[in-house]
């Protein structure tokens, strides 16, 4: 899992769970408002409506009795609009969305039935009609009957408008311990994602900002990343190990490129040394055979007077001729060798010139490592940034990677400087060493030359006797 993908475990669980509680909290309001319209709506005027029905009832269970022992029929009127009133109270609790439809008839039935016999007797009792006081009796029974009516709505009413906060009640605590419920599973999550974080990520970051701190200040280079995740953080832990291994082979193949140069110097300038040997035994060489020339020289011109002088003279000329003729041969066959040496010379120089270009490529890697590792650390710094807090100590571990990175860089361009001006001193030696080649190639040219004269004096003498000189 990657590190964006990480980070963002802890908001996306907090957002479903936020949803989840948003979701509950839905559901149960709208129980809660349900509840509540039946209660505004329905229970409550309905308890009302039975309460004004009920003291309209007893009014004009009053007013007809009062109407009745006056023997007065005009009050009647007054009484109707009373009554009017009362079935469009009745009416409208009709329309309420709780009320029972075979209660309300009941209620109307025994109203109706109680105002048309309290109406009749007291018509009854202003005409003076008898059996008047029997239908002012039953229009009090019927009166009972709706008052009883009317009780058992408004009890009804009332029981279920306690019902109705009862479920309400019961709603907001089963909302309550849901959401509660949520919280604590929210809160053990991302608890248990902050863990598994820490582990995961901080975790990491400690360690490789430990090794870091200790390369930056220390300078080790035997220690280990050891950290085991596919992320960015793994991948910037296994690029720094990367690192960390190439910077460690770098002193080693500078040694041995420094040991290789250190042997190369010292077979140039055994080959030097040889060199000059070889030249100085040449030099004695031709001023030998210098002194020979001149000594065959006067014999030669002895042998015109002196024939037995020429003979013996010949002779000498002809051992010194041959001790000349070693002599050079000798110092060719050493020029050949020296010649050979230093053709191996440059060889060597040649193989440790490649053995430079290649530390050179290897320091070229190097950089090219620490300045990928500067970038990957330039991005885990806005990674970070992004993160916020949570990102703040990769942030400090970023800063040490770009400045650990930075003295890399600084590192690869001191070695290259001392390869540079190692690469320098192999071209001025394999320089030095083509001139000195060239100039043994000289000598050698000059060597065989002298050679080949001698060769020619001695042959020329040795024919000379054989010829009759006069006396």
């Amino acid at each position: 899992m990657k590190f964006k993908q990480k980070v963002a475990l802890l908001p996306v669980v907090a957002t479903v769970f936020l949803l989840i509680i948003l979701g509950m909290s839905m559901v149960f309001g709208r129980d809660a408002e349900r509840l509540h319209v039946r209660i505004a709506e329905g229970y409550t005027p309905a308890l009302v409506g039975m309460k004004g029905l009920e003291s309209r009832a007893s009014a004009l269970q009053w007013a007809l009795r009062e109407a009745y022992l006056a023997r007065d029929g005009a009050r009647l009127a007054t009484m109707r609009q009373e009554a009017q009133a009362f079935e469009e109270e009745l009416t409208r609790q009709a329309a309420n969305p709780v009320m029972e439809a075979s209660r309300v008839t009941a209620l109307r039935e025994g109203f109706e039935g109680f105002w048309s016999l309290g109406q009749r007797a007291v018509e009854q009792a202003a005409r003076g009609q008898p059996g008047a006081e029997q239908t002012f009796q039953q229009a009090l029974e019927r009166h009972t009957t709706l008052r009883q009516l009317l009780l058992g709505a408004g009890e009804w009413a009332h029981t279920g408008l306690r019902s109705s906060f009862e479920k309400m009640a019961q709603v907001q605590r089963l909302r309550q311990q849901w959401i509660l419920t949520l919280v604590v599973l929210c809160i053990l999550a991302l608890g248990a994602l902050s863990s598994w974080l820490a582990r995961g990520v901080v975790g990491p970051l400690t360690r490789l900002t430990e090794v870091t701190t200790r390369i930056a200040t220390e300078g080790d280079l035997t220690q280990h990343i050891d950290v085991r995740s596919d992320d960015e953080i793994g991948q910037l832990a296994r690029g720094i190990d990367g690192l960390v291994t190439r910077l460690r082979t770098v002193p080693v193949t500078l040694q041995g490129v420094v040991e290789d140069l250190t042997q190369a110097v010292k077979r140039l300038t055994e080959a030097s040394q040889g060199q000059l040997s070889f030249l100085s035994h040449q030099s004695r060489s031709l001023s030998e055979a210098g002194s020979t020339m001149s000594e065959i020289a006067q014999t030669s011109n002895l042998a015109a007077s002196r024939a037995e002088m020429v003979l013996r003279v010949a002779a000498q000329a002809d051992e010194f001729s041959t001790s000349g003729r070693q002599s050079i041969e000798q110092s060719a066959e050493g020029l050949r060798e020296l010649r050979s040496r230093v053709e191996a010379l440059m060889r060597s120089v040649a193989q440790l010139s490649e053995q430079a270009a290649r530390a050179g490529e290897i320091i070229g890697s190097v950089r090219d490592l620490a300045d990928q590792s500067n970038v990957l650390a330039l991005n885990a710094s806005i990674e970070a940034a992004r993160a916020g807090e949570e990102g703040r100590s990769f942030a400090v571990v970023a800063q040490e990677m770009r400045a650990l990175s930075g003295q890399s860089v600084q590192s690869t361009q001191r070695i290259g400087k001392i390869l540079l001006e190692i690469n320098r001193a192999i071209r001025r030696a394999v320089s030095i060493a083509e001139q000195d080649s060239q100039q043994m190639e000289a000598g050698i040219a000059q060597v065989m030359t002298s050679a080949d004269r001698l060769r020619e004096i001695t042959t020329r003498a040795a024919r000379r006797p054989s010829r009759s000189w006069p006396r």
